[in-house]
Order: C-alpha cells, then structure tokens, then sequence
C-alpha cells in the first residue's frame, strides 16, 4: 500500500508539471502570436494604382509565357523582366516597394487584383477573337485554294500535254476563239 501510494503521489506530481507546462505553452503562443506586425510605409516612388493594374498584368502576362515554352525563351536570351521594367519605366526595387505596400492593404490589394482579373479576361477575348478570324481566313484560303486546284486538275485531264503554268494561255487562246467567231457569225448576218 505504501508503494502504491508513494507512485500515485509521484504520477501526480508529474501530471501536475505536465499541465503547468501546458499552461505555459500557450500563454506564450499567444503572446508570440499577438505581436504587433508595421505596416511598410508609403514608399517615395509609388506606383499609382492604374499602373499597377497594368505592371501586374504585364507581369502575369509574362508568367504564362514562361510556362508554355521557357527554352525559347532562354534560348534566344530574352529578359522578360527587363522587358516589363522598362515598359513601364519602374525598376524591381520600385516594383517590391509598391507591391508589399499595397499587398499590406488587403481590401485595396483585392481591387487591384479584380481590376487586374478583368483586364486579363478582356485581353483574353481579344486573343481568342483574333484567332478565331485567323482559324477562319485559314479555312477560306484553303477552300479558295482547292477550288483553284480541282479546275487546274480537271483542265490537266482534258488537255494532258499542257502545263498548269500554261492553262491560263489555253484559256486565252479559247476566249479569243469565241470572240473570233461571234464576230464572224455577225458580221456575216
């Protein structure tokens, strides 16, 4: 019995650190948790929010065409970075700056990003516009293009000694024929 009731007061013991210690674990994630985080200060050289819609659509523009095809890219050693930053005459430290200003701001950041996600969607209706126009010239031409060469071919079967690059002249030589003979029927009557 004394054994038993010397462990019992032991395991006690140990339960009752255990749950001090816990205690004291989260009071200090709270207080850790709690710390008073600073807004970054207005930088000097601020982008306005307009331009920063368009750096952030140029931005995001760029990272889709990383993720198609980089080796081009890199192949031909183009900087699209450079390319951003001088478009919009910024420099990376500007673009930082301005970027975790705004970003510190989460319901301005948002409107920025709304405004950016409807530029996006209206770049990419003109691109699929565009493309659908070039799909369309594509097919016309290719139609245009077997029309002109399912006449070639035929021609070829009626006359087969004569080149494609003379048919043109057959067809002269023929519409001269008729004219020929239309004047001669009428100045005969």
């Amino acid at each position: 019995m004394k054994l038993k009731n010397k462990l019992l007061s032991k395991f006690r013991g140990v339960l009752k650190n255990e749950y001090y210690f816990l205690i004291a674990l989260i009071f200090g994630l709270i207080v850790t948790a709690c710390q008073d985080v600073k807004r970054p200060q207005i930088p000097a050289n601020l982008i306005a929010q307009d331009a920063m819609v368009s750096v952030l659509v140029d931005a995001y523009t760029i990272n889709a065409a990383r993720s198609i095809d980089n080796r081009i890219i890199v192949n031909n050693g183009v900087l699209l970075d450079s390319i951003l930053y001088s478009k919009h005459r910024i420099d990376s430290l500007q673009f930082a700056q301005s970027n975790a200003y705004y970003a510190s701001d989460l319901e301005l950041y948002k409107k920025l990003f709304l405004k950016v996600e409807e530029k996006l969607k209206i770049e990419k209706t003109k691109k699929d516009t565009l493309y659908a126009q070039y799909k369309r010239a594509k097919e016309l031409q290719r139609i245009t293009d077997s029309i002109k060469g399912a006449s070639l071919d035929s021609l070829q079967r009626i006359y087969p000694k004569i080149k494609r690059d003379s048919v043109k002249k057959l067809l002269e030589i023929q519409l001269q024929k008729r004219d020929t003979t239309s004047l001669t029927k009428t100045s005969i009557q």
